[in-house]
C-alpha cells in the first residue's frame, strides 16, 4: 500500500505531524507552500482573516501522480476554525475521484472538528472518499501519540 502526506504549515506543528506518519508508514511527503508571507504577528493575523474570509492564494507544490497512492494524507493548521488558504487552494486545484483521502488538523485550542468538515465537504464534491480524519490539540495532547493512535485505527 502506498501512502502520501501532504501538508500545509506555519509554524512547523504540521509538518511535525506529517513527519510521524511518513514515519511510520513509509510514506511519500508532499509541502505545500503559500505563497504569501504568513510568517510572524502580522502574517498569523492576515492568515486568519483570509482563512475567515474564505480568500484564494498563490500557492506552489511539486507535481505529484496520485494514481499511485492508495490512501492520501491532507494536513492543515486551524486558523479562525477553518482550513488554512493553502490547503483549500490544493484542494481546489487536484482531483481525488475515488481516492481515499485522510484528513488531519492540528490546532492551539478549538475548530479543529469544522476545519475538517469543511475538507470533508471539498474532498467528497470532487468525489473523494474520507475515509478517516483526525485533529491535534497541540497544546493539551502529545503529537506522536495522537497521531500513532489516529493512523494506526
Amino acid at each position: 500500500m502506498s501512502d502520501l502526506v501532504v501538508y500545509y504549515t506555519r509554524t512547523n506543528t504540521t509538518k511535525n505531524v506529517a513527519s510521524i506518519i511518513k514515519d511510520e508508514l513509509d510514506a511519500d511527503v508532499l509541502e505545500v507552500i503559500d505563497k504569501k508571507n504568513r510568517q510572524g504577528p502580522i502574517g498569523y493575523l492576515r492568515g486568519g482573516l483570509d482563512a475567515i474570509r474564505s480568500k484564494k492564494t498563490s500557492i506552489e507544490y511539486e507535481d505529484v501522480n496520485f494514481e499511485k497512492y492508495d490512501n492520501i494524507y491532507i494536513g492543515t493548521p486551524v486558523w479562525a476554525s477553518k482550513p488554512t488558504p493553502a490547503i483549500m487552494e490544493f484542494i481546489s486545484q487536484n482531483n481525488f475521484t475515488n481516492k481515499n483521502i485522510i484528513l488531519f488538523a492540528t490546532m492551539m485550542s478549538s475548530g479543529g472538528e469544522e476545519t475538517v468538515d469543511i475538507m470533508k465537504k471539498l474532498i467528497e464534491d470532487k468525489d473523494g472518499i474520507v475515509v478517516n480524519s483526525f485533529v491535534i490539540a497541540t497544546k493539551t495532547e502529545d503529537i506522536t501519540d495522537v497521531t500513532l493512535k489516529a493512523i494506526r485505527n
